[in-house]
């Protein structure tokens, strides 16, 4: 997890511009979206299977933690976080 923790950080300081340009409470990123849906829970810092409503145990973490980064250094991260707000702000709708 300590290897994650800068990126976190990073995606949580975007979370939260992203949170006042629309005005939107933002409480998960989504980190890996594929059978299940990994998601990382900025309100305490856990990273959490979405569909299952439980938290990643650190042993599950180091497993997924190489996807996790290929997934943020890819910028994918951001794009679910842009689609998200594409679909519940409405943007571009006109």
């Amino acid at each position: 997890m300590e290897k994650l923790k800068p990126y976190l950080e990073d995606i949580n300081r975007k979370a939260g511009y992203a949170e006042e340009l629309y005005g939107i409470r933002i409480r998960y990123i989504p980190l890996i979206v594929e059978e299940m849906t990994i998601v990382f829970d900025r309100q305490n810092w856990k990273i959490k299977v979405l569909e299952e409503g439980r938290y990643l145990s650190t042993d599950e973490i180091e497993k997924l933690e190489e996807k996790i980064l290929e997934n943020i250094e890819k910028g994918l991260v951001e794009l679910y976080l842009t689609l998200t707000f594409g679909e519940d702000v409405g943007l571009g709708e006109g």
